[in-house]
């Protein structure tokens, strides 16, 4: 049995065995509330041919944010301002697409709002040794209150004030065949993002400069570069995120900003679950979104309290997150040595 083999059916016992962990603290939830067992896995993991537009919309944002968290980790930076940038790309293109009815260019303005946001704290950690988890932490309150701030005084709609005006008709994007534009734009940019990292210069030099920083300046390649290109990428990729939520499924943010809330946070938990693969996230996402669109539906269906459900898919999420966790724990570990 050849190497690669054998670690194709080590991860594969890995994630069965971690799934199979999950699925055990579904089975003590449902015991504990009284709910059928099989009732409670049946709308958990099959909640897709109920809620199949929030899977969908789940599953395509949070591909974008893992992502975000992805790139950067190949470059040696742990990014945790997806959330941010996802916060820019929304308000911006939320503004754009009523100003100009344009969403072309809604969505481009999103995508650079958000590059900048995540680009500001690639700078500050290459050129003045800024830990960018400081800085993404702090980008992401910085731009949270100035998505507040801009909701509530300039975006509100007089007739519902607890939201702002809706995005016109003309710059949503739109669907075909019934199908959400919104995941077809998802998995191309990740079916992309496997290109980039795997089979060019650029990529392949960014995710060397990450794992041995020292040998490739020995070597001529500027790694300062390959880091601010990671957090550019990142930001970009957040920002799109935010701007397809916005443009293909919510059309407007709520005075909280809870719309838009912690799919940035929600998309390092996917991009350890997809072991920080394109496709692997993009599968990942839609395990994670079907779990959560599952938890909406306990409550009404089995009386068993969403927080239950949220413990029973955190337990989940866990199990099939901490094998990769604690493998980039290790090589940072190791790196400090």
């Amino acid at each position: 049995m050849g190497d690669l083999t054998r670690r194709i059916l080590s991860e594969v016992g890995l994630v069965a065995a971690a799934f199979a962990v999950g699925l055990l603290a579904v089975v003590i939830v449902s015991l504990y509330f009284n709910a059928p067992i099989g009732g409670m896995l049946e709308t958990l993991l099959l909640s897709w041919t109920k809620l199949p537009d929030m899977v969908v919309e789940y599953t395509a944002v949070l591909a974008l944010t893992a992502a975000a968290f992805s790139i950067p980790l190949y470059a040696g930076l742990f990014n945790i301002g997806a959330e941010g940038s996802l916060y820019a790309g929304a308000l911006v293109s939320l503004w754009v697409a009523i100003k100009t009815s344009s969403l072309p260019l809604a969505i481009i303005s999103g995508v650079a709002a958000g590059s900048a946001v995540t680009l500001l704290a690639g700078v500050l950690r290459v050129y003045l040794r800024v830990n960018e988890v400081l800085s993404t932490i702090m980008l992401n309150w910085i731009v949270y209150w100035i998505l507040l701030y801009v909701v509530v005084i300039y975006l509100s709609d007089p007739v519902t004030p607890q939201r702002t005006l809706q995005v016109p008709v003309g710059a949503r994007i739109p669907r075909v065949n019934d199908i959400p534009m919104t995941i077809i734009i998802s998995a191309a940019v990740m079916i992309l993002l496997f290109v980039f990292i795997r089979m060019t210069r650029y990529g392949i030099l960014l995710r060397f400069s990450g794992a041995n920083e020292e040998a490739c300046k020995e070597r001529g390649v500027n790694t300062a570069y390959y880091k601010i290109l990671s957090m550019f990428l990142a930001g970009a990729l957040a920002g799109l995120a935010g701007a397809i939520h916005i443009l293909g499924y919510s059309y407007s943010i709520d005075v909280l900003g809870g719309t838009v809330r912690n799919y940035g946070f929600n998309g390092i938990g996917v991009a350890l679950m997809g072991r920080n693969d394109p496709i692997g996230i993009l599968v990942a996402s839609f395990v994670f979104s079907t779990l959560l669109a599952g938890s909406q539906l306990v409550e009404p269906l089995y009386n068993v309290p969403k927080e239950g459900a949220d413990l029973a898919i955190g337990i989940i999420i866990i199990a099939l997150a901490a094998p990769e966790a604690f493998k980039i724990l290790y090589r940072r570990i190791k790196g400090w040595k």
